[in-house]
């Protein structure tokens, strides 16, 4: 992220913005880029000064009703209209992370970059910012680089992933493509759980001549008068704050996931059928 945004010098390689070179400090006197923002886990701000001065700071050149407006806006956005006239440096980490985020929003780059922003949120707040930020970027054509551990988050903000091992890209494209069709089970874990369906499992062999990879959204229990793929008995089921997550097994004792919005009993046999 800071070599993109140019406060870092590369080793090898290049960064092209806009058709031309991003250079790093060996090159720039005041290293980054005013086409971009970046919010970094050093949570950059401006010690000495309030929160809304650190809004204001951003907003130069504007005239105080557009200032006043906007950093309003922001302040209540952040939950931070109570912190608005408190002196950066007796902030807590979440909340000078939540100010960091209001500098790089006061106005829109061409490209924000997000090094694990939302960190020390809770969830509604960054369900909240992300809406924000969304509409934002849509309404001024910009583009946003997330970068995040956790599969969840990528999964919900990105439109196209790029899955990154070893310093290495192992795989990118959107992300329906990532999730459902990964190119490895170490790739496939990281996103979440899995299951390996063999040919022998299916109650129509000819039908499925190779493994199966399948995610636990895409098995659908059926009526046994309905087309079958699998005849699974249930071992557990139990609720996980978002859905029934069961366990089960197949005719050859191959245990799968599945995740449903019905709750079925354990040592039950149930019909599934395997959705594209």
């Amino acid at each position: 992220m800071k070599c993109i945004y140019g406060l870092e010098d590369l080793d090898e390689g290049e960064v092209i913005f806009e058709g031309k070179k991003v250079l790093g400090p060996a090159y720039n006197l005041i290293p980054g880029y005013k086409d971009m923002k970046l919010v970094s886990q050093d949570f950059y701000v401006l010690d000495l000064h309030t929160v809304e001065e650190n809004i204001f700071d951003k907003l130069i050149g504007y005239t105080d009703e557009v200032k006043q407006k906007r950093a309003n806006k922001l302040l209540k956005l952040l939950d931070l209209v109570a912190l608005k006239d408190s002196k950066a440096k007796y902030l807590s980490s979440g909340q000078k992370q939540r100010v960091a985020i209001a500098r790089a929003l006061a106005i829109i780059p061409r490209v924000l970059l997000l090094d694990e922003p939302f960190s020390n949120l809770d969830t509604i707040l960054s369900e909240k910012l992300f809406a924000f930020i969304t509409r934002e970027v849509k309404k001024n054509k910009a583009s946003v680089i997330l970068i995040t551990h956790l599969a969840d988050e990528a999964l919900k903000y990105a439109d196209t992933l790029a899955v990154i091992d070893n310093g290495k890209i192992i795989q990118m494209g959107e992300k329906w493509q990532v999730y459902y069709q990964p190119k490895n089970t170490k790739l496939a874990g990281l996103l979440g759980s899995f299951n390996i369906i063999k040919p022998e499992d299916f109650e129509n062999k000819s039908k499925h001549k190779t493994k199966l990879f399948v995610r636990p959204d895409k098995l659908k229990l059926v009526t046994p008068k309905s087309p079958i793929d699998l005849r699974l008995v249930i071992l557990n089921c139990v609720y996980n704050g978002k859905c029934f997550e069961i366990l089960a097994e197949t005719k050859t004792g191959n245990s799968l996931v599945i995740y449903s919005t019905k709750k079925l009993e354990t040592n039950t046999v149930h019909y599934y059928t395997v959705e594209n």
